[in-house]
């Protein structure tokens, strides 16, 4: 028995690991919302608004004091006791400043938590893309090694029967060669971007990962709104979270003035005398702010609000590039795949057919159909990878515009 446990188990862990099924694009989303980061700063958001609902009215805690003593007479020892309650009450509506700046804390949490899912987003995007390309040419380049062979058998084919030289079957190894490094490098960009993908989505890295075929399909404006949605580019999360920051910091400013403003304690004194007789009383403080009205708290705080609203002013600015750079490259991106697609993938493709007809017929050398051959491997490859940035540039346009509220 035990003889077959240690196969069973040897046999297991020979076993190959079973591939994953293909991540789609919409999947590698939903990935990066539960990403560490993300999810963190989501349940971080969650807490502050629980705890934000129970911030109390009142901004101090009532004080109760007991006082219990004995006192020596001539007539003879008595036991005395005084018990006061005080309350603070401050004017300056110290409870309401509170809550101010605590909900001005949270909504710069909010949009922090908003920019920080949105750059997870992007940088999912880019890999889960980048992935995608380099399947598409490492395919493309397996395929060209097949064919590399291929050629290589049938000139050695043709040698053996006196229809090739020994150079030209020479040139037909070393193009085989070729296409075998240019597989290896090829195979070594997907585990390169595999790896990238992994890691930003919470998966192992020695998992097989792998990307579907369709590439995403996102709604975009058309052109003629693009000025409109510039207009709007302060609102990108980074750029609110550092001008949300900066009001957070003089609402912080403004809760210490509160807590060191004007302050009237009200309480009750009952006291028994040493006799056994009882008395109440009732008192009544004012703490004015005379000296210490938070100067220093408020110095610091209110010169980083300045801060933060200059650092929000050159975010809003890189937000603006940022939203004009991604309408110019969906432009350019699609007018590239345009030309690759429409004209250098068709003609490279055509010339490396008429260059194998021609050969055939004895009217072109194996020279020509190589040369013709590298350049349809590196047309097809332009095209995963154009096909890949074009996709890309419209989707960081897409989750862009998406993270305007």
């Amino acid at each position: 028995m035990r003889g077959m446990w240690v196969l069973l188990v040897t046999l297991l862990a020979a076993a190959p690991a079973r591939e994953s099924p293909p991540l789609t694009f919409a999947e590698s989303q939903s990935l990066a919302a539960k990403a560490a980061l993300p999810a963190s700063l989501a349940r971080a958001v969650e807490t502050r608004r629980v705890w934000d609902a129970r911030l109390p009215w009142l901004a101090a805690n009532p004080t109760l004091s007991v006082v219990p003593g004995r006192r020596a007479q001539p007539e003879g020892p008595g036991f005395e006791l005084t018990v006061s309650v005080e309350q603070p009450l401050f004017l300056s509506n110290l409870a309401g400043a509170q809550r101010d700046a605590a909900s001005a804390e949270t909504r710069a949490l909010e949009r922090e938590a908003v920019a920080a899912l949105l750059n997870r987003r992007l940088e999912v995007a880019r890999a889960w893309l980048t992935l995608w390309s380099a399947q598409q040419a490492a395919a493309t380049a397996e395929q060209e090694a097949t064919l590399a062979g291929a050629l290589r058998t049938s000139v050695a084919d043709a040698l053996a029967l006196g229809g090739a030289t020994r150079l030209e079957l020479a040139e037909a190894e070393g193009f085989e060669a070729e296409a075998q490094v240019a597989l290896l490098a090829r195979e070594a960009e997907v585990t390169h971007a595999r790896l990238s993908l992994a890691v930003l989505v919470g998966r192992q890295p020695d998992a097989h990962l792998v990307v579907a075929e369709a590439l995403p399909e996102v709604a975009l404006p058309p052109s003629s709104e693009e000025a409109r949605w510039l207009a709007r580019a302060s609102e990108l999360p980074d750029a609110e979270a550092r001008r949300l920051l900066g009001v957070a910091e003089r609402a912080r400013a403004a809760e210490v003035r509160a807590a060191r403003g004007w302050q009237v304690t009200v309480g009750a004194q009952g006291v028994r005398e040493y006799y056994g007789g009882l008395s109440g009383l009732l008192m009544v403080g004012v703490t004015p702010p005379m000296f210490d009205a938070g100067q220093r708290e408020r110095g610091a705080l209110l010169a980083a609000a300045e801060r933060l609203e200059g650092e929000a002013q050159e975010a809003a600015l890189r937000a603006a590039a940022e939203l004009a750079l991604a309408f110019r490259e969906r432009e350019q991106t699609a007018a590239q795949l345009s030309v690759v697609e429409k004209s250098l993938a068709p003609k490279a493709e055509e010339a490396a057919r008429l260059a194998d007809v021609l050969l055939r017929a004895g009217q072109s050398t194996l020279p020509d159909v190589l040369r013709a051959r590298r350049a349809r491997a590196a047309a097809n490859i332009r095209l995963a990878l154009a096909r890949g940035e074009a996709s890309l540039a419209a989707a960081r346009l897409h989750l862009l515009l998406s993270a305007l509220p």
